[in-house]
């Protein structure tokens, strides 16, 4: 959602090879509202994993593009994330599996990418040629391997279980899902790196006003970091005070913000903080809904 009444510059997104295509602004007619990510429930209505990145978000996740500075090869970063979101779709298949009371096969349960491989892999440099925004591709791709970890975590949890001879209806194992589900909560991103975040400065073109994006991720970051500590505190077993779990912002607030544009006097590249506001609100969700 566009954070300005000034439309900003359109944007690149992932594109096939031979292809450019710009990402309009935000705005236009209003849209149904998007599911937060995760959410998979099992036969007793208790949610044991949520996902902090599915597949979908993948596919069509979005970057600046760039040309006549250094950046990423669109080919390169296309095909990691479209590897990683086939076996981000057959994971999460799997897990709806085990919440709903099934057994997958242990040759199953091993997942075919290890976060580590997320980390390690490299990309070529274009310069006169379009690619992607290297801080945007480092960003995300860290969000895709906190996602992998956690998914390694939790198939470890399950397979453990299984080969101890665990029934799904032992008390352990309720109390586990009940928690979250098997492993700690993992968050997408925390408080310090919410308030660290950095994006591209305008000149030339709209940006939001720097001063004022700063306070409001402040205020998410500070948000982000209470409720990580009542999320560990809740999967050590004691349950979190519902009325505290939104008292101080909501994901409806993060929709709601909005910035000044600036021009000419430097900014933030809308599109950026737009992308990470959507990520922002998905994951304050995502905490709240573990907290509930």
């Amino acid at each position: 959602m566009k954070r300005s009444i000034a439309d900003g510059a359109p944007q690149a997104i992932r594109t096939q090879p031979g292809e450019e295509q710009t990402r309009p602004p935000h705005g236009g007619p209003p849209q149904p509202p998007v599911p937060p990510p995760g959410g998979e429930r099992g036969g007793d209505s208790t949610v044991a994993y949520r996902p902090i990145v599915t597949a979908h978000d993948l596919c069509v996740k979005a970057f600046s593009a760039t040309r006549l500075r250094p950046g990423y090869s669109m080919v390169g970063v296309d095909a990691l994330l479209d590897w990683a979101a086939a076996e981000l779709r057959r994971l999460h298949a799997i897990v709806r599996v085990v919440e709903n009371g099934g057994t997958p096969e242990p040759a199953e349960l091993v997942p075919r990418i290890a976060p580590t491989e997320i980390r390690s892999t490299r990309f070529n440099t274009t310069r006169f040629f379009s690619g992607y925004h290297e801080s945007e591709v480092g960003d995300f791709l860290r969000i895709v391997e906190r996602e992998f970890a956690n998914l390694h975590r939790f198939f470890s949890a399950v397979s453990a279980a299984a080969s101890a001879g665990a029934p799904c209806d032992d008390d352990r194992w309720a109390a586990a899902r009940h928690r979250g589900g098997p492993g700690s909560f993992h968050p997408g991103t925390t408080g310090t790196e919410v308030t660290a975040k950095t994006f591209t400065r305008t000149r030339f073109r709209a940006g939001y006003d720097t001063a004022q994006v700063d306070a409001f991720l402040g205020r998410v970051g500070r948000e982000l970091d209470r409720l990580q500590a009542m999320a560990e505190s809740a999967r050590d077993g004691h349950p979190a005070d519902t009325a505290s779990v939104t008292a101080d912002l909501t994901p409806q607030d993060i929709v709601n913000a909005r910035f000044d544009s600036t021009w000419l006097t430097g900014g933030y590249s809308e599109y950026e903080v737009d992308d990470f506001l959507d990520f922002l609100e998905h994951e304050i969700t995502r905490v709240q809904a573990y907290l509930s």
